[in-house]
C-alpha cells in the first residue's frame, strides 16, 4: 500500500495493522450490492459542546464517527456511529475501530479525516490517521508543539518572537528577576489558562511557581507582553499554513489570566491578515507541522505579533465552531473538511460574534444561576452553553476549573461587541450555599 503522509513526515510510531481497507480508512472503495458508499468523519470526544459541530457534519452528508469513551456521549447526535474508547489511547481507538468495522458498523462508510477539539486527542489524532492511511503530521512535530518549553526554544532559533523566559522545576532555576517589571508564571504541562499567574516581586513570584507546581513537574517564568490577544485558526497542507479565522481574547486582572470574553468582531485587516500568515507560515515550518488543523495564541503589541503557543487542533468549539457561527463564518472544521474535499465549500457573512464566560466568585455549591433568564432576553442573544448547574461544586475563580457556563451573542456591526459581552457578562451571578 502507498505511503499516503505527508512529504517530511517523521512519524515514530509503531508499525500497526492497517484499517484502509475499501469502506474505512483512505478513498472510499466500491460499494456492494445497494449498499451506497458515505463519508465519514471521525471526532475524538463527543461532549455536549461538540454536539452542534455534529450535527453540522451530518448537515453536510457526513457520518460522524464519535469516539468517546462514555457509554452514552453527551454530544452524540442522531447519524453518528460511536466507538467507545478514551480519545488520549490511540492503540485502542484503532482496536475499537478495528472491531466496528469487523461487526460492519462502518459498513458502507469510508473515513477521510480525524479530528479532536481538546489537547486530550491531539497525539492520538496522527496514530489513528496513520492506521486509516490517511494524510498526518508527524508525531514529532506535534510532541514538540505540545510542550511548552522546547516550542519556544524551536520557535526562538528560527527567528520567530516569543517571550523572553526560563524554564525551571524548582524557585531557585530561575534568575534574579527585575522587580518592577511584570511576568507570567505558567505550568509547561497543562492547558486552558490552568495555573497561569500574572505577578511583580519575589514573593508573588514564589507562590505563583507553587501554584504551577501543582499542575506540572515544570515551569516557564515569561516577560509579560501587554496588547491585543488573539486567537488565530488555520490550516496546513503540504506544509502551507492557510488562514481560517483571527479572533480576540480578553482576561480577567492580575493575577489570575482567565479568559472572559471574546470573539470576533466583524473581520480582521489584510494588513493583520498577512502578517499572521507571515507568523504562521514561519511558525509551522519551524516544526516541520506539514498537515493538519492548527491554532495559536499571540499578542500583538507596538513592536509586532508575539507568538505564546501553538498546538496541532483548532480552538475550543466555543470559538470555533459557535462564535464562528454567530459571526455568520463557517466553523474552522468544516473549512478543513471542505478543504480536502470531504464537503462544499461553507458560505460566509461576516458580521460581529462573541462569547463571554461565567464564573463563581469563590469555591463552593451552586444554588443558582441569576440573571440568565434577562440575559437571554436580550437581543443577539443565541444559546447558554452549561458546564455546571444547580448543586454541582464549584472550584476557586483563579483558572477555568470555576467555569460555570459560557453565553454566545452575534450582532450586526454597529454593535460594540466587547463591551456588550462583558455587560452580559457581568450581568449574571452564581449564588453559592
Amino acid at each position: 500500500m502507498a505511503d499516503r503522509r505527508s512529504p517530511g513526515c517523521r512519524d515514530a510510531a509503531r508499525p500497526m495493522s492497517r484499517l484502509a481497507a475499501p469502506g474505512l480508512g483512505g478513498a472510499p472503495g466500491p460499494a456492494s450490492g445497494d449498499e451506497a458508499m458515505r463519508r465519514g468523519v471521525v471526532q475524538l470526544g463527543a461532549g455536549p459542546v461538540q454536539r452542534g459541530l455534529l450535527e453540522r457534519f451530518r448537515e453536510n452528508g457526513l457520518v460522524p464517527i464519535l469516539v468517546d469513551r462514555n457509554e452514552r456521549p453527551a454530544g452524540r447526535v442522531p447519524g453518528s456511529l460511536h466507538v467507545r474508547a478514551p480519545i488520549d489511547e490511540p492503540q485502542t481507538i484503532v482496536r475499537a475501530l478495528q472491531e466496528a468495522r469487523s461487526d460492519r458498523r462502518l459498513a458502507g462508510v469510508g473515513i477521510g479525516a480525524v479530528l479532536t477539539s481538546t489537547d486530550l486527542g491531539v497525539a492520538s489524532v496522527p496514530v489513528v490517521a496513520r492506521a486509516l492511511d490517511l494524510p498526518h503530521a508527524s508525531i514529532d512535530s506535534i510532541a514538540t508543539m505540545d510542550d511548552k518549553a522546547l516550542a519556544r526554544r524551536v520557535l526562538s532559533e528560527a527567528g520567530v518572537r516569543v517571550p523572553e523566559g526560563w524554564l525551571g522545576r524548582r524557585p531557585c532555576d530561575i534568575p534574579a528577576l527585575e522587580t518592577d517589571r511584570e511576568w507570567i508564571v505558567k505550568p509547561v504541562d497543562s492547558s486552558g489558562s490552568r495555573g497561569v499567574r500574572r505577578i511583580r516581586g519575589p514573593v508573588a513570584l514564589a507562590h505563583a511557581i507553587e501554584n504551577a507546581l501543582a499542575f506540572s513537574d515544570r515551569f516557564l517564568v515569561e516577560e509579560c507582553i501587554d496588547g491585543i490577544h488573539l486567537d488565530i485558526n488555520g490550516l496546513v497542507i503540504d506544509g502551507r499554513f492557510e488562514l481560517v479565522s483571527i479572533g480576540r481574547r480578553h482576561f480577567t486582572r492580575p493575577p489570575a489570566c482567565v479568559p472572559i470574553h471574546g470573539g470576533i468582531a466583524g473581520g480582521w485587516s489584510a494588513s493583520l491578515a498577512e502578517e499572521v500568515v507571515r507568523l504562521m507560515q514561519a511558525s509551522v515550518a519551524a516544526f516541520d507541522y506539514r498537515h493538519g488543523p492548527v491554532k495559536a495564541d499571540l499578542i500583538q503589541d507596538e513592536r509586532g505579533l508575539v507568538v505564546l503557543e501553538l498546538a496541532a487542533r483548532f480552538h475550543g468549539d466555543v470559538f470555533s465552531h459557535h462564535v464562528a457561527e454567530a459571526a455568520g463564518r463557517p466553523p474552522a472544521a468544516l473549512v478543513w473538511l471542505a478543504r480536502l474535499g470531504l464537503c462544499p465549500k461553507p458560505v460566509e457573512g461576516p458580521r460581529h460574534g462573541g462569547w463571554f464566560g461565567v464564573f463563581a466568585e469563590k469555591a463552593g455549591t451552586i444554588r443558582a444561576i441569576e440573571g440568565l433568564d434577562e440575559v437571554r432576553s436580550l437581543p443577539g442573544f443565541r444559546t447558554w452553553i452549561p458546564r455546571l448547574g444547580p448543586g454541582d461544586p464549584v472550584g476557586s475563580p483563579e483558572d477555568n476549573r470555576a467555569l460555570v457556563g459560557f453565553g454566545l451573542i452575534g450582532f450586526d456591526r454597529t454593535e460594540d461587541l466587547w463591551a456588550e459581552a462583558d455587560r452580559r457578562r457581568q450581568m449574571i451571578r452564581v449564588a453559592l450555599d
